[in-house]
């Protein structure tokens, strides 16, 4: 598995499933909202989003619309598992965004999404028993620094790669990822794109990576 970040919540996904290569892109952003750009050719065979108006120049590698995910349930895509819980259940918020539970390579990632406050107890056990975590950092519109690193501590990755936070380029303003490294207190890495299998799964202690933007 390889996972390169493009952004706040974009990331590609790149993994083998039934003898073949398949490619997740997750929560695609606005350009002209965020001030960062996407790569000029992005490919996938999976986007993971939070609405289905979102326009993206996201295709596969044959030039065609992706299978999108964009509302709650539970979906398979290519030998990939996917469950999409909401964020939200007020009714006034067309899109409020999901919780994406991905298993794939005999590993679990969860994607939080622009998660905004923690779950309650009950929501917590939907999320449980993780390898890869996704959590908003930033606060702003999501989690904050300490609000995030108490909901890592809660669910005890393997892995946690933080996200939407402050990088140069980015606009509005929101923290760097540097107060959530503070808080969660755990040794972090830099890397420019994680490799990964479930044997390279640390047993003894959470690994934090915090990557480059591609």
């Amino acid at each position: 598995m390889h996972i390169t970040w493009l952004g706040q919540a974009c990331f590609k996904i790149e993994v083998k499933s039934q003898n073949e290569e398949v490619a997740i892109i997750t929560y695609p952003f606005d350009a002209e909202k965020t001030g960062l750009k996407l790569p000029r050719t992005l490919t996938a065979d999976l986007v993971l989003q939070a609405g289905p108006a979102l326009a993206h120049p996201v295709e596969t590698r044959a030039g065609k619309t992706p299978f999108i995910i964009s509302g709650a349930g539970e979906y398979e895509v290519k030998g990939v598992f996917i469950y999409a819980i909401p964020l939200s259940e007020d009714p006034a918020l067309k899109n409020p965004g999901h919780i994406f539970w991905i298993e794939t390579e005999d590993m679990v990632l969860v994607h939080l999404g622009p998660l905004t406050q923690l779950p309650k107890g009950d929501e917590l056990q939907e999320i449980e028993d993780l390898d890869i975590l996704f959590v908003p950092t930033g606060g702003g519109e999501s989690l904050d620094a300490k609000k995030a690193a108490e909901l890592t501590a809660a669910l005890e990755p393997r892995v946690v790669i933080p996200m939407l936070y402050k990088i140069p380029g980015l606009a509005g303003s929101i923290q760097g990822v540097e107060p959530f490294l503070k808080n969660l207190g755990e040794k972090s890495e830099t890397l420019p794109k994680l490799k990964i299998t479930r044997k390279d799964l640390p047993t003894d202690a959470m690994r934090v990576v915090v990557l480059e933007k591609a």
